[in-house]
């Protein structure tokens, strides 16, 4: 063999090491993108969302083991990163998280700023007051009261609207009730479905208020990033798929006690 032929064929020999060597690398990166943790934003003061298990200081709830489920479906991790009500939305703008689960409400305002998942829950707020309060039957007799509120949410803007209110803003629902407990407002709006959790949950508080029927009915949806319609289609096939194979029902009935038709549950 003629040296130029030599120096050919270990030229030929060592691209294709270097190709083969490159195989496992490229499909190893592949397997870790599929893998990387899907990082959700949440807060644990919504129950039965997502709250402070008390016995075990774990993040529970509804949405969580829904998301866990979601993640499940598409094959990756989930990893939640905690802040206020309040600070989740700008972290998703930011890119900190891959997505928001906190009870988010469908509103317009948020529509402009971020997608939202398909509906995974319906929901609406109610007026809670102290129990014998003969002044309060409605939100038209809000007008000019003192209303407390988390600070943040739909209950929030919903409340800002009424003429002559002061609004008191929480970290929490619970915070906002028991504000309300002590007397320093005259009514609370609130989540129906959280509410209702809570008096169940703490018969006490039940004892001392009265919850009026809804005033509005919501979405529920969870928040991914306007520029990553990928997540978005993924989400949505996972909760399409955890609906219709009874998954979504089990964790509907384990966390509410029963299956609502609207949620889609089979």
């Amino acid at each position: 063999m003629t040296p130029s032929a030599t120096r050919r064929t270990l030229l030929a020999t060592a691209a294709t090491l270097t190709l083969l060597s490159g195989l496992p690398a490229a499909a190893s990166a592949d397997t870790a993108e599929k893998a990387a943790p899907l990082v959700v934003g949440t807060e644990r003061t919504f129950p039965p969302f997502e709250f402070n298990d008390s016995k075990t200081g774990e993040l529970v709830g509804f949405e969580v083991d829904l998301v866990y489920a979601i993640g499940a479906k598409m094959g990756r991790p989930v990893k939640f990163a905690e802040y206020k009500f309040d600070a989740i939305l700008p972290a998703l703008l930011t890119g900190t998280i891959d997505m928001g689960a906190a009870g988010f409400a469908k509103t317009e305002e948020r529509k402009k700023r971020v997608n939202f998942s398909d509906t995974f829950y319906y929901s609406g707020l109610s007026i809670i007051k102290r129990k014998g309060d003969t002044r309060i039957n409605g939100i038209d007799d809000l007008k000019g009261k003192t209303i407390s509120v988390q600070l943040g949410s739909i209950s929030h803007d919903r409340a800002k609207q009424i003429p002559g209110a002061k609004v008191v803003t929480f970290d929490s629902g619970a915070d906002a009730i028991l504000n309300l407990i002590t007397e320093n407002s005259d009514a609370v709006i609130n989540s129906r479905s959280s509410t209702d959790f809570m008096l169940v949950q703490r018969p006490s508080l039940a004892s001392k208020m009265d919850r009026l029927e809804p005033i509005n009915k919501s979405e529920m949806g969870m928040i991914i990033p306007k520029n990553n319609p990928e997540l978005l289609a993924a989400v949505n096939k996972a909760l399409a798929e955890l609906k219709a194979d009874g998954t979504y029902a089990a964790l509907e009935k384990k966390w509410f006690g029963y299956n609502d038709p609207a949620n889609g549950a089979k």
